[in-house]
């Protein structure tokens, strides 16, 4: 039996990862990003409850940042990509390739 943390991202999962390959990133970042490049909407909801799954996988971490003034004193959770993030990434493009070259079995 495979281990789920090492079997590929899903799609919405892939897209994520790819998001964090350039610096870490809150969640309204993560979702307005995802938005604009799948041009699907994601519930916060979803996004959050994703976010999750993949930190209890080790792909992704995160901290909470300092409270602020302008946000009433709230925090925000900032989620990095981690090694294992930047692995499934890379075997999620590598199956995607052979997908599209017909060479995956």
């Amino acid at each position: 039996m495979v281990d789920k943390r090492e079997q590929l991202p899903s799609q919405r999962e892939a897209v994520i990862l790819s998001i964090l390959v350039n610096g870490e990133k809150y969640g309204r970042e993560i979702r307005n990003e995802y938005q604009k490049r799948t041009g699907r909407s994601m519930p916060i909801g979803a996004l959050y409850t994703t976010l999750m799954r993949m930190e209890d996988y080790s792909l992704i971490g995160s901290r909470m940042g300092e409270s602020s003034h302008e946000r009433g004193g709230n925090r925000r959770k900032y989620f990095a990509l981690r090694a294992a993030g930047v692995r499934a990434l890379n075997a999620f493009e590598i199956f995607m390739a052979g997908a599209m070259w017909g060479t995956v079995s």
